[in-house]
């Protein structure tokens, strides 16, 4: 009896567990001297069709990281599932605590995922950032693996 419950305890959480989206893109950015590679981690919510998104990108030719979290708001239709996201970041060339060398913005945008096999999909992204001295555009594709 007590290996059923705690067997039965294991599948519910893993039920209740949101989805994960692990992905690498890769895209240029206006005014920071181009192009922009990074990684992205995301996960569900209890709120239907909303996602929590991470995101840590290198700007090697500008020698700076930015890291960034949204919400994701998306719908599935078959293998398209569209979205739009709206988020906050921070720029800067050291991970450090003097909070004075961060740049921080906020940003809004929308793309697309496309499912190429259950778990696989290519995505690709357009936003647009709010920096202190000025927008900035960045658009990305990569390749997403949703567990």
């Amino acid at each position: 009896m007590n290996r059923t419950a705690a067997l039965l305890a294991l599948l519910l959480l893993a039920a209740a567990a949101p989805a994960l989206d692990l992905g690498a893109l890769a895209g240029s950015q206006s005014d920071a001297d181009g192009f922009v590679f990074g990684l992205s981690l995301g996960s569900g919510t209890v709120v239907p069709l909303l996602k929590l998104e991470f995101e840590g990108t290198r700007l090697p030719a500008a020698g700076g990281n930015a890291l960034s979290a949204a919400l994701k708001l998306r719908p599935k239709f078959g293998a398209f599932a569209p979205y739009a996201v709206l988020g906050a970041g921070a720029e800067f060339a050291r991970l450090n605590l003097h909070f004075g060398d961060y740049e921080f913005y906020t940003f809004v945008g929308g793309g697309f995922h496309y499912f190429l096999a259950g778990m696989f999909s290519l995505r690709a992204d357009l936003r647009f950032l709010n920096l202190p001295d000025g927008g900035r555009t960045r658009v990305s594709g990569g390749l997403f693996l949703h567990l």
